[in-house]
């Protein structure tokens, strides 16, 4: 009998011994490793509304850098390379530039702004705000080249009879109900992805969002809890429409990823026949 008893506390013990080293694993992981690199992925998106001249466009989307939060000037730099390296026509950052607990210093700022003034993209870059960025972050993507959509949409004419739309939601009630402007492909540019339940009505070809960063912990269920709102999914088809979630680069809240690493998107346009 004593035994049993001596061999059932080995087992416990083996049990807890291992169950500690594999959340210490995860945790550490989660921290030191998953934060690190940067990845880009690819989305191809068909439709009948992208013209001939359209075709082959190459959009760059990155968003919530949250910098010095897992973010550091190596990896800035290393963000730049990989966008230009991708060699996207159009570049779009969704907001959240700066970890908001982190007091940037003017050489931080200069430097900010001599490498975002080196990301190259032919039709432009373009961004709107999150709920970090203040003057200082708004001031950066200003004075390295970024374009605000925020009450400011841009139509990007290819040809006479072929455009695109880039619209943030604040926009978009007047531009559809005032403007007679029409464009053959429409994206929404928004930071927050619950914002399109607003304007869906609008039935836009692409919505580009971030904000949740999709759940830095992606553990089902426990990922569920690090997203305010219904959008939980990477990518998602609401009729016409395809809504983009960004994972981001950088971390909010805990400085930790885990099976969710920093990632841009790079979408393809494709024409698809009538």
């Amino acid at each position: 009998m004593a035994k049993e008893e001596t061999k059932k506390k080995k087992r416990k013990l083996k049990f807890h011994t291992k169950l500690i080293l594999i959340i210490t694993i995860i945790v550490l992981y989660s921290v030191f490793l998953g934060t690190k690199g940067i990845f880009i992925k690819e989305f191809k998106i068909e439709s009948k509304q992208i013209t001939k001249q359209m075709h082959g466009l190459k959009i760059l989307h990155f968003s919530d850098l949250h910098f010095a939060s897992s973010v550091n000037k190596n990896d800035v730099k290393k963000i730049v390379k990989k966008i230009n390296q991708s060699k996207p026509d159009i570049v779009i950052f969704t907001g959240d530039l700066i970890n908001k607990k982190h007091k940037l210093t003017e050489e931080e700022k200069e430097f900010m702004i001599k490498e975002f003034k080196n990301i190259k993209s032919e039709l432009g870059k373009y961004y709107v705000t999150g709920e970090e960025d203040f003057e200082e972050a708004i001031s950066i993507l200003n004075l390295s080249g970024f374009v605000s959509l925020e009450d400011n949409f841009q139509i990007i004419h290819l040809s006479n009879s072929s455009s695109l739309l880039l619209i943030d939601n604040k926009k978009s009630d007047k531009y559809f109900s005032e403007e007679n402007i029409v464009s053959n492909f429409k994206i929404l540019v928004t930071h927050n992805p619950n914002d399109f339940d607003k304007i869906k009505k609008y039935n836009f070809d692409m919505v580009l969002s971030g904000h949740t960063h999709n759940g830095q912990i992606n553990i089902p269920k426990i990922k569920d809890l690090f997203i305010d709102g219904k959008y939980k999914k990477t990518h998602e088809k609401i009729k016409n429409t395809n809504l983009f979630v960004n994972p981001g680069i950088g971390t909010s809240k805990i400085n930790a990823r885990l099976f969710n690493h920093p990632t841009m998107f790079l979408y393809r346009l494709n024409k698809t026949s009538n």
